[in-house]
C-alpha cells in the first residue's frame, strides 16, 4: 500500500505543480469610465473641436465630471496654474489659452484622467509562494484630458497617455522565507 501511495503521490505532483499557476492572485484596477478602451476614449477626445463644442455637447462625449465621473473641475486659478509656468513667458501659450487668462472669471475647465490596467502574477507558484520572486505582468491603458472654457464654449484642449501598457515586473527575495527570520530572534533574545 505504500507504494502506492508513493506512485500516486509523484504522478499528481506534476499536475498540482503545473496547474498551480492559477492559484497566483491576481488584480484588475479600473478608474470607472464611459470608454471601453484607449481608442474609445481618444476618438471621443478627437470629436471635441474647441471654437465649436458647447459644455452640453463635451458632457454628451462622455466627459462629464458628475456622471462619467473620474473628473475635476477646474477654476480660472486652477486653470492658470496648471498653463503657466513661472519660466516659460506668457506669449507662448496658444491663442486659445490666452482667450480664457484674458476672460478669467467666465474662464473654467475639466481634467480627466481615465486608467485601466491587469495585473497578473505569473511565473512559478513556488517561487512566488515561499517569497523568492514574484513576476507581474500589467496591461492596459491610462488617458489624461484637460478641457478649458470660456462661458459654455470649449476654446482649448490638451490629452496625454499610454494606448498600450505592457509592464513586466520582477521582484526578487534572496532570502526567501528567511527573511524576517533575523527581526524574529532578535526580538526572541531581547
Amino acid at each position: 500500500m505504500d507504494g502506492f501511495r508513493m506512485c500516486l503521490l509523484c504522478c499528481a505532483l506534476p499536475i498540482l505543480a503545473s496547474g498551480c499557476g492559477n492559484l497566483l492572485p491576481s488584480e484588475r484596477a479600473e478608474v470607472s469610465s464611459s470608454f471601453r478602451d484607449y481608442l474609445d476614449a481618444e476618438t471621443s477626445f478627437a470629436r471635441a473641436i474647441p471654437g465649436s463644442t458647447t459644455r452640453a455637447e463635451l458632457f454628451q462625449l462622455g466627459f462629464d465630471p458628475q456622471h462619467g465621473g473620474n473628473g475635476r473641475v477646474l477654476s480660472f486659478l486652477d486653470v492658470r496654474q496648471l498653463f503657466v509656468q513661472p519660466n516659460i513667458p506668457i506669449e507662448y501659450l496658444p491663442d486659445s489659452l490666452l482667450t480664457c487668462l484674458q476672460a478669467k472669471d467666465r474662464c473654467n475647465g475639466y481634467a480627466f484622467e481615465y486608467t485601466q490596467t491587469d495585473s497578473q502574477r505569473v511565473g512559478s507558484f513556488w517561487a512566488d509562494v515561499l517569497n523568492f520572486r514574484k513576476n507581474r505582468q500589467v496591461q492596459g491603458w491610462n488617458l489624461r484630458a484637460v478641457f478649458v472654457l470660456v462661458d459654455d464654449t470649449l476654446v482649448h484642449k490638451v490629452s496625454n497617455g499610454e494606448p498600450q501598457i505592457r509592464r513586466y515586473q520582477v521582484q526578487r527575495n534572496p532570502l526567501g522565507p528567511l527573511q524576517g527570520a533575523g527581526e524574529f530572534l532578535s526580538d526572541q533574545l531581547k
